[in-house]
């Protein structure tokens, strides 16, 4: 019995020793850890090596310890991870702000908090939980470092927000918790710095916790629609060719510069790697975007929107594309973007071209006065297009004329077109030149294709006063003696009557008092020639102040 108790007192004693042995070793670890060459080897040669040793501009003036600068094995503060620097608990920061931001960040908690107790600038490197360490290249991060973030984190990636299933399925846009890459931890469900970041190993530079290229580490969280197959996607730098997540000139979707188009301009500028649009907006009748700064909001309501215009009113980058299409569908270059449609009800994205045109050229006008005075005026572009209306272009449905014979091969009486089928830069490709298509400037007034006579009367007769018109009218046909309009002729090429003067181009709007006997065919007289007058298309006759006798007929 005495030897059974004997024993079992060997073995117990044993244990202890080992257990004695094992805690003796781990305090011996960590003492190794912060006194000699750092367990994380891949440290050393980083700029977070603040020891005598380190690589960087701001290291320590004597001390040899590389992990003192975060960590202690005594006196943690936090205890978990050993933390050793001081931070100053009260510390409060700018958050970063946007219409588009789905999430909740708060105030910088867990590791977010403890990075920022050295990348804010506001305490000195050297200030350890114990005493300060001597610095060389200066105590504190001082401004003009891009990795000084200041507390003012309203330029930066929101952090310290919690990024669960309900935030993706409320954004839309961002990948489910679930699927994240392992690379990529959340703390207890919240993202942090670390997140992104791996103090310990800069591998793939700027700390990340994996590659970037081809913005892999932005669009393992961001799930942007359309992005991998738009026209940007290959770009050499991905998402940081337009967005900065640290310091960004525009804070609101950190954007690299200030002012929208700015970004754009990167690319798109003569010897640039994109189509040249800035200098379409170089000319004399453009889009005016240098207006307005900073002004467009993604998550606004174009119902009621301040006046401006930017790129991105038009084009959404995360989608926009080379896809071809039909008129009146949307084009590739257009994807993606919020519109307006013919009932005035909002729509996420247009489906239409013209409910891009009619955010700024509907209901909401940003246009006061109407181009040319005429019997009827409307600035209001949906309702001149309106189907319901005597006449238009057809732009929002298929026109109402039955018998066109004018129309050149390629349209009917059934065909649709785009508004930038007239809009648009005269040296584009539509316009049989090779610049960029789109409205972004011309030297036409109202950013027209081509030449559009319509403010000279009486003008002697020129097929390039109306190249616009004939682009899809054919003129030999349209003055011919079998023209359904017979007078077209002794009109515009004998008396040096524009087509302005007698025809609106959009459309003559019903709410406004225009009928199918006096409005047909576009008629709405310019008043600043024709001070009076009638038509009627059941009589097929026209009084007005230009004729010497009235009625006339045909």
């Amino acid at each position: 019995m005495s030897g059974m108790k004997t024993d079992r007192y060997q073995l117990i004693l044993a244990g202890r020793i080992s257990f004695g042995f094992l805690s003796l070793f781990l305090c011996v670890f960590i003492l190794f850890a912060l006194s000699a060459p750092c367990v994380f080897a891949d440290i050393l040669t980083t700029v977070h090596n603040l020891s005598a040793s380190g690589p960087g501009t701001y290291k320590a003036v004597q001390e040899e310890r590389v992990c003192v600068f975060c960590h202690t094995p005594h006196h943690a503060d936090p205890a978990v991870p050993l933390w050793n620097h001081r931070m100053d608990p009260g510390t409060v920061y700018t958050l970063y702000e946007s219409s588009t931001l789905s999430a909740s960040p708060g105030q910088p908690t867990g590791a977010s908090r403890l990075c920022l107790s050295c990348h804010d600038g506001t305490i000195a490197l050297g200030q350890v939980g114990q005493g300060w360490i001597p610095m060389q290249g200066g105590d504190y991060l001082p401004l003009t470092e891009r990795s000084n973030l200041s507390t003012d984190l309203s330029d930066d990636h929101p952090i310290s927000f919690v990024y669960d299933s309900q935030l993706a399925s409320a954004d839309g846009q961002l990948v489910d918790p679930s699927q994240l890459p392992p690379e990529i931890r959340l703390s207890d469900g919240v993202l942090q710095c670390t997140s992104c970041h791996d103090p310990h190993d800069d591998t793939y530079g700027k700390f990340l916790v994996m590659p970037n290229t081809g913005s892999l580490l932005c669009i393992s969280c961001h799930n942007m629609t359309g992005w991998n197959i738009s026209k940007h996607y290959d770009s050499p730098n991905g998402c940081e060719e337009c967005h900065e997540p640290h310091q960004a000139m525009q804070p609101q979707r950190l954007l690299r510069f200030f002012e929208e188009e700015e970004v754009c301009f990167q690319c798109h500028k003569t010897g640039g790697t994109a189509k040249d649009v800035q200098y379409q907006f170089q000319k004399t009748y453009h889009h005016p975007v240098e207006n307005q700064a900073a002004v467009h909001d993604p998550g606004g309501d174009p119902l009621s929107a301040s006046y401006h215009v930017e790129c991105v009113d038009c084009h959404n980058p995360h989608q926009a594309d080379d896809a071809a299409a039909v008129a009146p569908d949307i084009k590739g270059p257009q994807k993606g973007v919020r519109g307006v449609d013919q009932d005035n009800n909002l729509i996420d994205p247009a489906l239409y071209e013209y409910e891009i045109c009619y955010k700024c050229h509907g209901d909401n006008s940003f246009v006061d006065l109407a181009a040319v005075p005429r019997m009827i005026e409307e600035v209001n572009e949906r309702l001149r297009f309106d189907p319901q209306n005597p006449s238009y272009h057809p732009v929002s449905d298929v026109g109402k004329g039955n018998n066109v014979p004018s129309l050149r091969p390629g349209y009917t009486v059934t065909s649709r077109i785009y508004c930038s089928d007239c809009h648009g830069s005269d040296d584009s490709v539509k316009a049989g030149g090779i610049g960029p298509n789109g409205v972004h400037g011309s030297v036409y007034q109202h950013i027209l294709l081509k030449q559009y006579e319509k403010d000279t009367y009486p003008i002697s007769y020129a097929p390039s006063n109306y190249d616009l018109c004939f682009t899809c009218h054919d003129p030999d046909t349209l003055f011919s003696a079998a023209s359904a309009f017979p007078e077209h002729s002794s009109h515009v090429q004998t008396r040096g009557v524009p087509c302005a003067v007698c025809h609106d181009p959009h459309g003559v709007p019903a709410v406004r008092g225009a009928t199918t006997q006096a409005n047909a065919h576009l008629i709405n007289f310019d008043t600043r020639f024709v001070s009076s007058g009638t038509y009627d298309s059941v009589t097929k006759s026209c009084s007005v102040s230009c004729h010497s006798t009235n009625p006339r007929t045909y």
